[in-house]
């Protein structure tokens, strides 16, 4: 197959949907001889902010002179986005290669039927276990998909884990409770892996605190055992940080990314390098963590695509980030006129986001992602204005839509903000956005 017909293969993969368990991608790998036993693993679980921790996370080693990759998901611009080798996004080229090096074990295992056929997720995920044994990485970087216990990345042994934190989703697979969605994500604690956690909450915490001691694993937790002591916005070109953290203190630190959770997501990855790096008998240097940090890019979180108008792409795909996205128009864009770009997932909690998006953009123009799982406009409006009703009924409404469109695709929504913006105004395209190849000029 070329890469266009990978494209469409995996994009018919989404009809089988979300398949918790490790039988499909075991028996995968030990088709394709256990590519996953050759490669050390750094493993990032929790509701938000793990692709950026990943990022980071792999970015530092990278500049650490190790062969470094990582793995996220879902892609913003295309299938190549979810994996990295050595400080680039896979090409075209390497990542049909590598499809149709697996292809005929996942028609083997398809033909099994261990639980029905091999799901989207988990073929990107054989993916990228080959390509990291194949290219001969020292240590991978894994941002989990959905939980942790089940999830197809869980077929990897981690060495050190990190927890961003935790909020309700995906209650009808993981759990009514944050404490048993947390139990879902701590079981990628293996025996003896180093453990850091950015999150406070006191439930998150105690499931964390007793999976360690069950595997007899380290943890450590913010701000008790690391911290961020300083810290300096720069406007639209990131924050200045210091970062206290388990074997050093790294001062005058930049971070080219928006949003002030991503100082966290730093400070947690940072300690992830540290542990990884001192289990191998080396350390973080300054120079070279300067270097790393400032050169991370992590698409569609927050960041600004194109100016002249100013185009956002953020993908808070569930409320808590929503309600961050929400933070960041309030923090960075006071007083402007904001276009906000729209959709979401049919199973995500999306009337929780719609009351958040509302009060962000002037405009607001409701949009298809592309994907099946997509919720379709129409309901979407329907829901809107459903929630739109009941806001502005409550005596403290801060509804900010004065305009609401449907458009069929995001794509077409762009063009469409585009042609009745004005020049200093601000586009956001946010939710659940995926395949924004499509949008030229753009990425």
């Amino acid at each position: 197959m070329d890469y266009l017909q990978v494209s469409k293969y995996l994009d018919d993969c989404l009809v089988f949907g979300i398949k918790p368990g490790l039988a499909r991608i075991k028996k995968l790998l030990e088709l394709l001889g256990s590519p996953h036993r050759k490669i050390d693993f750094i493993h990032i679980v929790g509701t938000n902010g793990k692709t950026s921790t990943t990022t980071i996370c792999a970015n530092i080693l990278y500049h650490h002179g190790l062969s470094s990759a990582f793995h996220i998901s879902p892609h913003i611009s295309g299938y190549t986005d979810r994996i990295w080798i050595n400080g680039n996004q896979v090409s075209e080229e390497l990542f049909t290669e590598a499809f149709n090096r697996i292809y005929p074990s996942v028609c083997r295992v398809n033909e099994m039927e261990p639980g029905g056929p091999m799901t989207q997720f988990e073929i990107i995920a054989g993916m990228g276990f080959e390509l990291a044994g194949f290219m001969d990485v020292e240590v991978m970087v894994l941002e989990a998909g959905m939980g942790g216990r089940w999830d197809a990345t869980n077929a990897a042994d981690s060495v050190a884990v990190g927890l961003t934190g935790v909020s309700l989703e995906h209650t009808e697979i993981l759990g009514d409770t944050v404490a048993e969605i947390a139990a879902e994500k701590a079981e990628v604690i293996k025996k003896g892996s180093s453990v850091a956690t950015i999150s406070v909450d006191p439930e998150v915490r105690k499931v964390i605190r007793d999976k360690a001691k069950e595997t007899s694993s380290p943890v450590y937790f913010y701000p008790e055992n690391f911290r961020i002591p300083g810290q300096e916005s720069r406007d639209f070109n990131g924050w200045a940080m210091d970062i206290e953290g388990i074997y050093g203190t790294y001062c005058g630190l930049e971070i080219p990314l928006l949003g002030k959770y991503q100082l966290l997501n730093t400070a947690l990855a940072v300690v992830l390098a540290e542990l990884y790096l001192h289990g191998k008998g080396g350390r973080i240097e300054i120079q070279k963590l300067r270097d790393a940090l400032s050169s991370v890019r992590v698409k569609g979180r927050f960041e600004i695509v194109r100016k002249k108008p100013l185009v956002v792409a953020d993908a808070s795909h569930n409320p808590e980030g929503m309600e961050k996205f929400l933070d960041n128009i309030r923090q960075y864009f006071p007083g402007k006129k904001i276009i906000v770009i729209f959709a979401v997932l049919k199973d995500k909690d999306f009337r929780k986001m719609i009351d958040k998006v509302i009060e962000a953009g002037n405009i607001l123009i409701l949009a298809s992602s592309g994907s099946i799982r997509s919720l379709e406009t129409g309901k979407l409006k329907k829901e809107v204005d459903s929630v739109l009703t009941m806001k502005k009924r409550g005596r403290k409404s801060r509804v900010k839509a004065e305009e609401i469109y449907t458009v069929d695709s995001i794509e077409n929504s762009l063009k469409f903000a585009l042609k009745i913006s004005g020049s200093n105004d601000i586009i956001c395209i946010t939710g659940s956005i995926t395949n924004l190849e499509n949008l030229k000029g753009i990425y």
